[in-house]
Parts: structure tokens; sequence; C-alpha cells
């Protein structure tokens, strides 16, 4: 009986150093703010980070698997922290609800803030982890929540009290980890929602609704705000006047957003923000998707390569002849979306040096919103907002696991915290841009190599081409 569980013990530590990673000698950016530190060994056991230590003094686990990091920099598993389309909440036809996640993975995006979730969180885990299929991990807003008459018919609609704290109430029961409001809610309605999710203990995000003001928003306990709508408009001198203006289009509001941008006020700014700082308020700005509202008629812009891995069936709704939320867009509009989005960017700058909380996210799937590619150009137009490399880096690493409340286990390299990891050739500190120099992505403690990850585009072309 001792021999048979003699055995049993060793066996089982054979296993368990299985698990066992080690990249060696490599420069760590850990994300916390410190430099680059060279030279380091980082041991993964159990899917986790066991230790961080100067390559000279670390010690290996037998029958670890051996990373060569010399010369590379290592850096947290990236998050991208507003998308879209990554559940079965909206099947397409001869798609498979995974397919975007080799894209993800590939580009060193190992989590997503998925802002229209599924009807049941609960159920769509137990899917996903029945599929087997390698995956980002999903925070998971509810389904949109709108007024009576939404913005698109798939959106939950509420037109009273009570149904915005039965909405609160059944997608808090079904295990989504955030409200996602929009912009048409009525006034009580999105009060009713904030007391129900304040009571409940479940945050929300999403738009800033017509019906309130950014700085309402922001008291009633709004955990983050997306896109800057309403931020915009609230630190205009012309805030009164254009807040009445009622849009009838997506244009409208892109027009009332220009000139709201042009009438900024810098007093009511300063204000705003350190508002914003008091009551946690974060901002998510998916400058990706506004660059897109600005250039989506340039054919240059709508050549990218990265085409060759969206789907047919989406990319046909990504032209500008069919996608309807800019349909009707003038000379004219498309030269004023340009000057607004130039705005835009000194407009994050000036939120992110007084101190408002900033977050990466991208809006995927949105036109030439490309899932696991744009969060790296999210990275680089944070830093021409004015962000530093590292800075940017936080936003989509250790910022965005404080705002999800899971900086204990995520989001920087140190013992203890979940092994997702991304080896770079080269050094994203010194040009942001290096960060889509992926050698090898760490999900969950398990290496996934170049190969792997070429191997994951080669599937992702291969189906688009379909």
């Amino acid at each position: 009986m001792r021999t048979r569980l003699a055995l049993v013990c060793i066996l089982g530590a054979l296993v368990l150093r299985a698990q066992s990673l080690v990249i060696q000698r490599v420069t760590v950016i850990d994300a916390t703010g410190k430099p680059a530190q060279p030279d380091l060994t980082v041991v993964i056991e159990g899917g986790r980070i066991a230790s961080v230590t100067p390559s000279r003094q670390a010690k290996i686990p037998k029958g670890a698997q051996i990373v060569d990091g010399m010369g590379r920099f290592l850096i947290p598993g990236l998050w991208d922290m507003h998308a879209h389309d990554l559940t079965d909440t909206f099947p397409h036809e001869g798609l498979p609800f995974w397919w975007s996640y080799g894209l993800y993975l590939a580009n060193g995006v190992v989590g997503v803030r998925d802002m229209w979730g599924p009807e049941d969180a609960n159920a769509w885990r137990a899917k996903l982890a029945a599929s087997g299929k390698p995956a980002p991990t999903m925070y998971s807003g509810s389904q949109i929540i709108d007024g009576p008459k939404p913005v698109f018919k798939e959106m939950i609609s509420v037109g009273t009290e009570a149904q915005g704290r039965e909405v609160v109430d059944r997608y808090k029961d079904h295990g989504s980890d955030f409200i996602k409001v929009y912009s048409l809610l009525p006034r009580d309605v999105y009060f009713a929602i904030a007391d129900e999710a304040h009571k409940r203990g479940i945050p929300f995000a999403g738009h800033v609704p017509y019906s309130v003001t950014a700085a309402e928003a922001s008291d009633a306990g709004q955990k983050s705000m997306e896109h800057l709508m309403g931020v915009e408009v609230a630190c205009s001198s012309e805030e009164r006047k254009l807040a009445a203006q009622i849009p009838h289009s997506f244009l409208d509001v892109l027009r009332t957003d220009a000139r709201a941008l042009e009438t900024y006020d810098d007093a009511k700014a300063q204000s705003l923000f350190a508002r914003f700082v008091k009551n946690g308020t974060w901002q998510c700005p998916t400058l990706t998707v506004l660059r897109m509202n600005a250039f989506l008629d340039d054919p240059q812009f709508r050549s990218d390569d990265r085409l060759k891995y969206i789907p047919k069936i989406l990319r046909a709704d990504w032209e500008p002849g069919t996608n309807g939320l800019l349909k009707g867009a003038t000379p004219e509009d498309w030269a004023t979306l340009r000057v607004k989005f130039q705005r835009e960017l000194k407009f994050v700058g000036t939120m992110h040096r007084a101190r408002v909380g900033i977050i990466a996210g991208t809006d995927v799937m949105n036109p030439y919103c490309f899932p696991g590619f744009s969060l790296h150009d999210e990275l680089a137009l944070l830093v021409e907002a004015g962000l530093s490399p590292m800075e940017a880096l936080q936003a989509s690493t250790k910022e965005a696991a404080r705002f999800m409340g899971q900086l204990d286990r995520r989001g920087t390299i140190e013992p203890g915290k979940i092994a997702d990891l991304v080896l770079l050739d080269h050094d994203p500190l010194a040009d942001i841009h290096n960060s889509r120099s992926i050698r090898a992505v760490v999900l969950a403690g398990k290496l996934m190599p170049r190969t792997a990850l070429d191997a994951m585009l080669t599937e992702a072309e291969a189906s688009a081409a379909k």
C-alpha cells in the first residue's frame, strides 16, 4: 500500500513538473511602472508565475520547458477592453462562434471585455469550456440595455423604472460581470438601473445616454464611459445648447461632438475630469473606431492587408456604401471628422494628464477594427495622444485588471499572478509599435510559440476566404 501511494506521489510530482515553463534571460517589462529589468528568469508552475528572479539566482524545476528569452522582452498579456461578436449571441451563417479567437491570441490579446454579452453568461461559459477551444478570457457584459425605441432592434428595450431594475436583476443572476447601458435610455430608467446595480453589487458601463450629463452619470456610479460620448459635449462652452439637440442619426452625433470640440472650455473640462477622478469613473476612448469614423471614405485606409482575416459575410458590411451609420456623409462631413479626430487625440491626452483612468479598447467588430490586431493600433494611438509607451501598455494590462477588480491575479508580471504573457522580439518602450513583434504567447501557463500563432492566422485566413 505504501509502495503504491509513493508511486502515485511520484507520478503526481512528474505531472506538476511537466507543467512548468521557464523563460530565461529575458528583459521583463512587468507593467508595474518599474523600468525594464534585464536578464531575469520567470518560472511558471500550475498556470501561475512562481518566481521572477535574476537569472543567476533562478532555480529551474526539473523537467521544465525552457524558453530562451535572451535579447527579447516579456510583457503581461494584453486586454481589449471594448469588443463585440465574441459569443453566439448573433450567429453568422457559416461562421463558428470562435472564429475570431485565434486572431486575438495570435496578437497577444489574452482577454476581452465583451460589450454585448450573451443572455446567460453562466451557460455561455459552460458551453465555451465544453468546446475545448483556446480562447481569450472574457469579462462579459449583459446584453445592451436601451430605451423603448432602441438604436438596434436586437437590444433589450426598457421603458419603465421597474423594467430597468428587472433587467439588472436578470443579468446579475445570469452571471454577467457588468450591465451595459446605451444612448436612448430615458432619464428615470437610467437612474433606476444605476440604483439597482448598486444594490446588487454589479458595475454598469457603456454610453452616456442623451438624457443625462456626463457629470450626472459619473455621480450615479457609471464605471466607464465609451467613445468619449457625452464627455466632449460636457466640456463645451455651449454644453446646454448642444445637449438640447436631439440627434436623428449617428452623423448628427458626430457633428455635435465636432462642434463641442471646437468650443472646448478648459475650465469646465478640468472640473469634470476632477469629478471623474473622485468618483472613479474610467474612460475607454476607443480611438481605433473614432479614427475609422474619420477615414472610412479613404480608399487607402480601406485597403488594409488585414482584411484577409475577416470573413466575407462581415467584410461586406464594412464598405462606406453599405455601412448605415455613416451613410449620407458629405465631403464637408469627412473633412470635419478628420479635424475632430485630431482634437480627440489631444482631448484624451488632456484627460490622462488630469489623472482620469484610461483603458484600451477598440470597438471590434466595427469597420476596420480587427480582432487582436487593432489593439496594437489602439496602443499606438494612445501614445500619439500623449501617453508614454509604458502608460499605453498599462492601459491594456495593469489598468485593465484594476478596472475589473482583478489586479490581485492578473495585469502585471509578479509572483502569484496568472501566467498570461507575451514575448516580444523588440522593446515596446523604445517604440510602442514593437508590441506587434510577438515571438510567443503564454496563456494561463501554456506556451504558444510563433509556429502555433502563425497556424492560427493561416486558419483564420483560410476560413475568411470561403
